[in-house]
């Protein structure tokens, strides 16, 4: 089964002792399907303080399935975020992307970022629940 992995939990999973590094190395050994987007890439790349670290974190990403992002999901992801602000939820452009990515892939988001929980009611996405 695919997965797409929230940056929250690539995040937490750079400390060995988090049980989320222990889960991703285990999907990883298993030869799941683990599934990113440029925008998760970012955000985790992003935090790097080095440019070495940031050039090998960058490239760590390369090796896994990158869902495309289309014009189509740019305006779903506007639509939804406005949906979400009408009904009181704020939420970042990046998130709001994020959780229609996986809508629309059908993908179940593994993610440490309450904020989708918010969100799900309205996007409609599934959680990946196996990996906590």
């Amino acid at each position: 089964m695919a997965v797409l992995i929230d940056s929250s939990v690539w995040i937490s999973a750079a400390k060995p002792q988090n049980k989320e590094c222990v889960a991703l190395k285990r999907l990883i050994r298993k030869n799941e399907l683990i599934c990113i987007a440029r925008p998760i890439q970012v955000e985790v790349c992003q935090g790097s303080r080095t440019e070495a670290e940031f050039h090998k974190l960058w490239e760590s990403f390369l090796g896994f399935d990158f869902l495309e992002i289309t014009d189509r999901h740019w305006g779903l992801s506007a639509w939804n975020y406005f949906k979400c602000k009408k009904k009181g939820i704020n939420s970042s452009t990046l998130n709001c992307l994020i959780a229609t990515l996986a809508k629309e892939y059908n993908v179940p988001l593994w993610t440490l970022d309450r904020d989708f929980e918010k969100m799900q009611v309205f996007i409609g996405f599934e959680f990946a629940s196996d990996y906590n």
